[in-house]
């Protein structure tokens, strides 16, 4: 067989293994990378490393210390949803001048992220802009900031990207290397 024959086989061979292995699936208004039946985030997995390479978290303050913010916030999100929010637990705080990202974990519920606002004094949540729940099979962090933007399109971009969220609370599968 002539090497350019033999070339191109190995060519058209390769790229139909690969096919067979590799897909890209449209699953909830985006798409995902699919391995042999795997599902895989790449757009959430790059979103999120460019993040951590770029940080500008100067305005933000992780008031999960600060006893006045932070007990604030918790009987804000104490009193949403009575009686189960009653034994809502601070996890993380972290605000904007007038703006404040909590996550809570709670004993009946999942755990939440979210979003409030300080006026006149006293700290509201925003209604919409709270995530509960699984992201799977998107990675939790890029969803579910890409979904507080959404609700909450005000909130300061700084704050919204140095929040820390932990992608094991909100994600109902954590395999593969993407995650």
């Amino acid at each position: 067989m002539k090497r350019h024959v033999a070339a191109t086989l190995l060519g058209v061979l390769g790229f139909l293994i690969i096919d067979s292995h590799f897909d890209w699936v449209g699953h909830d208004n985006g798409t995902l990378l699919e391995v042999n039946g795997q599902q895989f985030d790449p757009k959430g997995w790059m979103a999120e490393h460019w993040r951590q390479l770029h940080p500008n978290c100067r305005p933000v303050h992780n008031d999960i210390a600060t006893p006045a913010t932070a007990t604030a916030v918790l009987h804000t999100i104490q009193q949403h949803s009575l009686p189960d929010s009653l034994e809502a637990t601070l996890l993380e705080l972290h605000t904007q001048a007038d703006w404040a990202i909590a996550e809570v974990a709670f004993k009946t519920l999942n755990p939440s992220i979210v979003v409030l606002r300080q006026t006149r004094g006293d700290w509201k949540m925003q209604e919409n802009a709270v995530w509960s729940g699984s992201t799977a099979p998107w990675l939790a962090a890029d969803f579910v900031r890409r979904y507080l933007r959404q609700q909450a399109p005000d909130l300061p971009r700084a704050l919204l990207h140095c929040v820390p969220i932990e992608g094991s609370r909100y994600a109902a599968t954590a395999t593969g290397p993407w995650l």
